[in-house]
């Protein structure tokens, strides 16, 4: 090798080898201020073992991103230069590392927010951003979270890691010239070369030589604090993660065979029958009639993020969720807490709960199969039995294509914003307005409504000083930290804003129409709560309350776990009558389901776990630890139910 382009590489990979302490410092300076930022979620404090151990797991996870930075700079920079020794490498390498420092701040900002709202660094929910409505997330990101100013801090920070950046690279001077002294070159370049290879395995696996010692992000949360779970995963971990979730659950669908779906129908079918053709027969389903009396009215309503925690019997002096519970105590009902959303966004929760089909992130939708009605939406099933559909949303139909979806799928009557207000709205109508125009398009016809509310949600911008809110000295006491004490105290009052009007509608309803049936849940839940160290059910679970003459909590098992899937064959089961089929893949909460599905999370009436891990929870103290075969039945039976699905919904019902 020449006496100049032994230099050139010499200066580079001691330049290269400075980058990555560079990115390896700032990750890791970034890790602990998102620790210290949150340090109110640590039930230890700062100074305490499991912080210790986190930033140990974080730096060694973050091994590979600094890596990941730096090989570009190695491969177009390094290498590039032996060959066109006239090629400016540390011009390249100077705007890619300022292109990556700019990156990282702005996830850096990006990611304290998004903790607040999501309690995970980035959930797999984030790559569904552009199938929403993107304006009105822009707008809330700006007047919500701050996200121009947040913009600029992370330019200004940006800007100021560039110019340390700048003099930092200047150190290979001092350090290249015992390599450049050396008079054997050969042996120098042969070291590199040989330990390469041993230091590539070594940053890969996360600080170790092996993968069964390594560390990636499946065994990244080692902890017991949520929190330095979240902290493990730099930025660009947490990413990572999310993207291989969605992706891997949306590919797993998309690959699906008939052999696999007819497997999966036996699975759940109990039956070793060979001869499967087609999902309607394992979709029809033989109703009890348990109301014995037709409804004259069938109320769906899906609540903007209405999580069931509020309603856990360790927050009852928490007042926020006072309207439901007065509608527990006042009427008839069958209360589930052992229930779970389908997904983490709105639409996932609406078309799971009209079609009775769990997430599998295909934008259902959007899909050619939903431009027909599909067999199993409880609108088709309920009009058929006399109940004319209706659709009502405060917000826009423009919004994922609600509009054409909602149409295609029978309904009759739909209503969105124009229908209840002209005013200025970033995401629908104040619940108060919505609802009470809801109720004034209510006729003696008999009606299916399926209703899904919109207030709850960030910006939060309704005036609650003439509400019938609690003031925000009555809940500060409910918080056991001042930090973002304001932004906190507007989500329990927008909670509470949009449980009032919820159960003030629904006793509007009841009075005129005391037959009518209710069933009331949640969008989704995993968006915020008052522990720092909420469990799963805490942040995941939504509500199932079904109102009804003559129904009680005596009707169904202590072992029922449900899901969004299930709520329209619960309803067809209540309505239809006794001995009539319907479709369904999702089960009756009277006929006995006892495993709760969504597209990351499942329960059962013991535990909650993830779908992408062996991770779990006991909701009963009592019972024993699941084995690995424990969770390979539930992980089996949960993916059944996906294939099928994700079969329906690509291919439709022949096999």
């Amino acid at each position: 090798m020449k006496e100049n382009r032994y230099s050139l590489f010499i200066n580079n990979f001691v330049q290269d080898f400075l980058l990555l302490i560079f990115f390896i410092l700032l990750i890791s300076l970034y890790r602990v201020l998102f620790i210290y930022l949150f340090r109110s979620n640590l039930p230890n404090g700062l100074f305490d073992n499991e912080v210790y151990l986190a930033l140990w797991y974080g730096f060694r996870l973050s091994l590979k991103t600094a890596v990941s930075f730096c090989l570009p700079s190695f491969i177009l920079g390094t290498l590039v230069n032996q060959i066109f020794t006239s090629y400016n490498a540390y011009k390249f390498r100077f705007i890619w590392a300022a292109v990556c420092v700019f990156i990282l701040s702005l996830l850096f900002q990006t990611r304290i927010p998004y903790y607040q709202e999501f309690n995970v660094a980035f959930s797999p929910f984030i790559f569904n951003t552009f199938n929403d409505d993107v304006g009105a997330i822009t707008k809330t990101a700006i007047s919500q979270y701050n996200a121009f100013w947040r913009l600029i801090a992370a330019l200004i920070i940006s800007g100021i890691l560039i110019i340390v950046l700048k003099y930092w690279l200047k150190f290979n001077t001092f350090l290249a010239k015992p390599f450049l002294r050396v008079k054997n070159k050969f042996i120098v370049i042969l070291s590199i070369c040989i330990l390469i290879v041993p230091f590539s395995v070594f940053m890969r696996f996360g600080g170790s030589l092996s993968y069964k010692h390594s560390i990636y992000w499946k065994n990244s949360a080692r902890l017991q604090t949520a929190l330095l779970n979240e902290a493990i995963l730099d930025d660009i971990q947490a990413l990572y993660k999310a993207r291989k979730i969605y992706k891997g659950l949306k590919k797993n669908a998309s690959k699906i065979t008939a052999d696999q779906v007819k497997q999966s129908i036996k699975l759940l079918d109990n039956k070793e029958d060979t001869d499967i053709t087609t999902l309607l027969p394992f979709f029809t389903q033989k109703a009890q009639g348990i109301l014995t009396k037709k409804p004259s009215h069938i109320f769906v309503i899906v609540g903007e993020t209405y999580m069931l925690w509020p309603l856990l019997e360790k927050y009852n002096n928490l007042p926020i969720a006072n309207g439901l519970k007065r509608l527990k105590n006042k009427y008839d009902n069958v209360f589930l807490t052992k229930f779970l959303p389908s997904s983490s966004g709105t639409m996932f929760g609406l078309t799971s709960v009209l079609l009775g089909f769990p997430e599998v992130n295909l934008t259902t939708a959007s899909r050619p199969t939903a431009q027909k009605p599909y067999e199993t939406a409880l609108s088709v099933q309920l009009k058929k039995l006399g109940y004319t559909p209706h659709f009502f949303y405060g917000g826009f139909p423009s919004w994922e294509d609600v509009g054409r979806f909602i149409s295609n799928q029978g309904f009759e009557e739909n209503y969105y914003y124009s229908s209840f207000s002209r005013n200025n709205a970033v995401w629908g109508v104040e619940d108060k307005i919505f609802l009470d125009g809801v109720f004034n398009k209510i006729s003696e016809e008999p009606s299916f409504n399926l209703i899904l509310t919109s207030s709850n949600h960030p910006p939060y911008v309704i005036d609650m000083t003439d509400e019938p809110v609690s003031k925000a000295e009555d809940l500060s006491q409910f918080l056991s930290s001042k930090a973002n004490q304001k932004l906190m105290i507007e989500k329990m009052q927008n909670f509470e804003y949009a449980d009032h009007y919820l159960a003030s509608f629904v006793e509007r309803v009841l009075e005129k129409f005391p037959d009518s049936l209710f069933v009331i849940t949640g969008d989704h839940a995993d968006r915020w709560t008052l522990t720092s160290t909420p469990t799963l059910q805490e942040r995941i679970a939504v509500p199932l309350l079904i109102i009804g003459k003559g129904l009680n909590q005596k009707m169904i098992s202590q072992n029922i776990a449900a899901s969004h899937q299930d709520i329209a064959a619960t309803v067809l089961d209540l309505v239809s009558p006794k001995g009539s089929q319907y479709f369904a893949l999702g089960k009756s909460i009277f006929d006995g389901q006892d495993l709760s599905v969504g597209a990351y999370y499942w329960a059962t009436a013991d535990y909650i776990g993830e779908i992408n891990s062996n991770t779990y929870e006991k909701l009963n103290n009592n019972a024993a630890d699941l084995t690995p075969e424990n969770l390979e039945q539930i992980h089996s039976k949960v993916k059944a139910y996906h294939n099928i699905a994700s079969w329906r919904i690509l291919k439709g019902t022949e096999l």
